[in-house]
């Protein structure tokens, strides 16, 4: 899955960004349509204006795909489910949303938004084409027939029933409403995908082995699906694993502090002395507040950490405070959780309890693991 992006817009109180990989893909199809596709289907066409048309193509493709993204993203609201971000990045676009779906309804009504949306976005170039007519060998007509036909492929790929493409959601919400499993059906969906994966991986190579190294385009495309059914399968076992289970249970105590009122040299100084790489932060009255780890003074060069305080880096989401009653199912889901890597565990009065961490979790994955396999 994507990486970090860069924020470029905020539409309709939802946060859209860009990957950097993204302007790899733009320049790529840019680069196909600009010295291949136009040439061909305009005679005469100029250099300059054939990758223009190029680049105007490659942003609408974006477009459709960010549409595609929103239909996802409206619906998800709509259920009752936070949109954090919509990515674009290498391989298409990403809705990212707070939670997992709560029902088998919800999950098929996500799946099936995005799709929809671009079956009207190909529905409306095939249109313009027809309307077009002849004029398809104009610049025009070429850009309005490749925007159609794109999205035409676009839709039949995401239908396909492997996770996680959304046709591959449709199969999991459809699974998981016949057998009531949600577990199973994403062992079963994640399955189809990998499948896919593999087939999509051992096409390119052996289409770029019979000379077009364009195939390995799709080989990829089955990376990122073997992968990314691989997380989403892991997810739901964790998540399933750990549902019901108190973060109390999990957290490392007692939890290490630091003052908020700390300067960064001091914080550098607890950073060397106890070896951790994070440390809950505490205000005068011992409440929790925010949480510093170790990368956000390695990103600040040393003239700049004069005269700044530990309060003036750490992260401050309340999110990352969580009471040692969360269930940690939960707190999985949690973007910020996902993204920081733990949080401080607190009690009634915000004082600190403990520190619960992804390693915290992996550890006891891994050992519960070890034990179902000597049982």
């Amino acid at each position: 899955m994507p990486g970090r992006s860069i924020r470029i817009a905020r539409i309709a109180g939802i946060p859209v960004g860009i990957s950097p990989l993204w302007l790899v893909i733009v320049a790529l199809i840019t680069w196909s349509l600009g010295s291949g596709y136009y040439p061909d289907q305009v005679h005469g066409i100029s250099r300059l204006a054939s990758y223009a048309l190029g680049l105007a193509s490659a942003l609408l493709l974006f477009a459709s795909i960010l549409a595609h993204e929103f239909g996802h993203a409206v619906v998800a609201r709509r259920r009752g489910v936070g949109i954090e971000e919509i990515d674009l990045w290498l391989l298409g676009g990403v809705a990212r949303m707070t939670s997992q779906p709560k029902s088998a309804e919800d999950e098929l009504s996500f799946a099936l938004a995005g799709p929809a949306v671009t079956a009207v976005v190909a529905a409306a170039f095939g249109a313009l084409t027809l309307l077009l007519g002849r004029a398809e060998t104009t610049a025009m007509g070429a850009l309005v027939r490749y925007q159609a036909e794109i999205n035409l492929l676009i839709l039949g790929f995401n239908l396909l029933p492997a996770f996680p493409l959304d046709g591959g959601r449709v199969a999991r919400a459809l699974m998981w409403r016949r057998s009531g499993d949600l577990s199973a059906a994403t062992e079963t969906a994640a399955a189809l995908g990998r499948g896919l994966g593999y087939l999509l991986v051992g096409l390119g190579v052996l289409t770029a082995f019979n000379g077009a190294p364009g195939g390995l385009w799709f080989a990829v495309i089955g990376f990122f699906l073997i992968a990314a059914a691989g997380a989403e399968r892991v997810h739901a076992q964790v998540t399933t694993m750990f549902s019901g289970v108190p973060v109390g249970s999990l957290m490392s105590t007692p939890a290490s502090l630091i003052p908020s009122r700390s300067t960064l040299d001091e914080a550098a100084g607890r950073f060397a002395e106890a070896r951790f790489t994070a440390f809950p932060v505490t205000d005068s009255a011992g409440r929790a507040v925010g949480m510093l780890r170790i990368d956000q003074l390695e990103r600040l060069p040393l003239p700049r950490r004069g005269g700044l305080t530990v309060a003036d880096v750490m992260n401050r989401d309340p999110k990352l405070r969580v009471t040692a009653q969360t269930d940690v199912s939960e707190l999985l889901d949690q973007p910020e959780f996902v993204e920081f890597g733990r949080a401080v565990v607190i009690d009634a009065s915000g004082h600190p309890l403990g520190v619960i961490s992804r390693t915290d979790i992996d550890r006891t994955v891994r050992a519960r693991n070890l034990y179902q396999r000597t049982a």
